[in-house]
């Protein structure tokens, strides 16, 4: 009986050597999980960037800090299997603004974790003060730092003195309503962008100036947007645009079939284009984005990261972030992405530089005048853009250029709004069904 239960004793002890054995291996995977990334497009820019990163980490850290990537074969797949994860407390742990999910929505619910949180957790020495204060207010949403913008766009337009001229326009008023005066007035035709996708967007971006996230305001039943939707809505049926034809200004400045000239967002690109412009004896001239009042200069994220509140390593989080957000990577995002850096130090060093001066006359020597050019404009472009970058006054957290693929205007809004500038359906339904749309979007 003795022998009986000390067997016994020595049974369950092995037992419960072996279920901590288990138990430690359990959690040694646990611990070298890493963090995981969705994507439809394995060679995008937000995976090569992490894969990047992926390098660095065997340097700094461990495997465990890499992120691995989990491709799908289309982005609707992808998306489909991150709302299913998500709405059961898993997917991914870092999400790109780039991505189509209702990022609002997803902060609203507390899906998405709140980065200052994260970083007095678990310490780091980022100080966003550092950065871009209105750039960097876009990711905050009541009160929380749900989005973390890495690079932005000057949402403003590169034209001439001249061309201006031409349709009795004022650099310093590009209100719907004096853009939709000047331009009917003229009685000749124009191109505001030179492609259909940008006019959407411009569409889009207008809408969204009448819609605020962070307290889920909406103005579509307001005599202000009644009235600005008119505007919009001829100065867009008014536009000639061939869409085969991307215009760019100073090659057409001759014929005057171009207003405005917006595909620019690296300084270098900006220099040489009003280098062209005073080559052709005209005066460039950087005007701000479209809006429903004067004096607003505006901006976009272009490349941003959000992460899940659900995430299983938290700590692994912060790494990344300050990788995202260090000098080299922040200098990449001008010289390779021609993107913004929203670290302001940063910032003033990339665009401080632009390429030699431009051979115009292509003889194979660049004279004495064709350098006096193009330092002119360079000082005007540096002077310019200098100023747009210090006096933001709004920015968005989707780039300009997006806008027609974010959640909310294509899944929400998108069939509406395609009818409406199709001419399927009447103002006054249009505003009831955008406005319907909307409030579903935000109570749903």
């Amino acid at each position: 009986m003795k022998k009986v239960f000390s067997n016994s004793i020595i049974l369950a002890i092995l037992c419960a050597m072996l279920l901590s054995f288990t138990s430690c291996d359990e959690y040694k995977i646990k611990s070298n999980e890493k963090l995981k990334y969705y994507t439809s497009n394995a060679e995008d820019d937000f995976s090569s960037l992490i894969k990047q990163y992926n390098k660095i980490c065997l340097e700094k850290y461990d495997e465990s800090y890499q992120i691995e990537i989990i491709e799908f074969e289309n982005n609707d797949d992808m998306c489909t299997k991150m709302s299913t994860e998500i709405m059961a407390g898993e997917g991914p742990d870092i999400f790109s603004l780039s991505q189509k999910l209702p990022f609002e929505k997803m902060a609203a619910n507390s899906t998405l974790l709140d980065v200052d949180e994260l970083i007095n957790t678990y310490y780091s020495e980022i100080n966003f003060d550092d950065y871009n204060a209105k750039v960097m207010e876009s990711g905050v949403i009541n009160g929380k730092r749900y989005f973390v913008p890495l690079a932005y766009s000057i949402d403003a337009f590169i034209s001439t003195e001249e061309t201006l001229g031409k349709y009795n326009l004022v650099s310093t008023d590009f209100s719907y309503e004096a853009l939709n005066d000047a331009l009917s007035q003229s009685g000749e035709s124009y191109s505001l962008f030179g492609s259909t996708e940008d006019n959407l967007n411009f569409f889009y971006s207008f809408l969204a100036q009448f819609f605020d996230y962070n307290s889920s305001e909406i103005e579509f039943d307001t005599k202000d947007f009644s009235e600005s939707l008119d505007y919009i809505y001829d100065l867009i049926n008014n536009d000639t645009t061939d869409e085969n034809i991307y215009y760019f200004l100073y090659e057409n400045i001759s014929k005057g079939d171009s207003v405005f000239y917006k595909q620019f967002s690296s300084f270098e690109l900006m220099v040489r284009t009003y280098a062209y412009l005073y080559y052709y004896s005209s005066t460039p001239v950087l005007v701000n984005n479209f809006s429903q009042s004067q004096n607003i200069i505006s901006a976009s994220v272009d490349f941003g990261i959000a992460f899940n509140s659900n995430c299983k390593h938290k700590e692994k989080l912060l790494p990344f972030i300050e990788y995202c957000l260090s000098e080299s990577i922040q200098t990449n995002w001008n010289t390779e992405y021609c993107a913004l850096a929203v670290n302001n130090s940063t910032l003033k060093n990339s665009i401080g530089s632009a390429e030699q001066a431009i051979d115009f006359d292509e003889d194979g020597n660049i004279d004495s005048n064709e350098e006096a050019i193009f330092e002119k404009a360079f000082t005007t472009a540096l002077n310019d853009y200098g100023y747009m970058i210090d006096n933001i006054t709004e920015c968005s957290l989707y780039s300009f250029y997006d806008l027609s693929d974010t959640y909310y205007n294509s899944t929400v809004i998108g069939d509406i709004v395609d009818k409406y500038l199709n001419g399927d359906i009447s103002k006054e339904k249009f505003i009831r069904q955008l406005s319907a749309a909307t409030e579903f979007y935000l109570t749903e």
